[in-house]
């Protein structure tokens, strides 16, 4: 939730902004009075394929940087890189699983693909 001024698109604008992952609302009063919108299907679409991306991005960062942090302690320690091979070998698959999800078969079970299957359901049940 912001407020205030946000940029040239926001300037003399004195409300309130609210955003979630479902809903956007801003409501106050801008240069042309008061404004209140509400984000579009598109934009949504749009806004939950990025969140999707950066999302799959931080896991594989922290990933990264958690599985590295043990191979370390692994070498240092003496005792060869068994246990950290195992975390990441299980926790890599979960990442690559992601990484499909994300950027190969987003299509197959995305949102839009459970909205697509349900408005197909309800015209199989209406007989159209």
């Amino acid at each position: 939730m912001t407020s205030g001024n946000q940029g040239d698109k926001d300037r003399g604008f004195e409300g309130i902004d609210i955003e979630l992952p479902f809903f956007a609302l801003r409501m106050g009063r801008g240069p042309w009075g008061r404004e209140m919108k509400y984000e579009d299907d598109e934009y949504r679409r749009a806004k939950r394929k990025v969140r999707a991306r950066l999302g799959f991005y931080r896991h594989l960062a922290t990933y990264a940087a958690i599985v590295g942090t043990l191979m370390v302690i692994d070498l240092l320690a003496g005792g060869g890189l068994g246990f950290s091979l195992w975390i990441a070998g299980i926790w890599g698959a979960f990442v690559v699983w992601q990484a499909l999800s994300t950027f190969v078969f987003p299509s197959l079970w995305s949102r839009e693909a459970e909205e697509r299957m349900i408005e197909a359901e309800l015209r199989k049940q209406r007989g159209g």
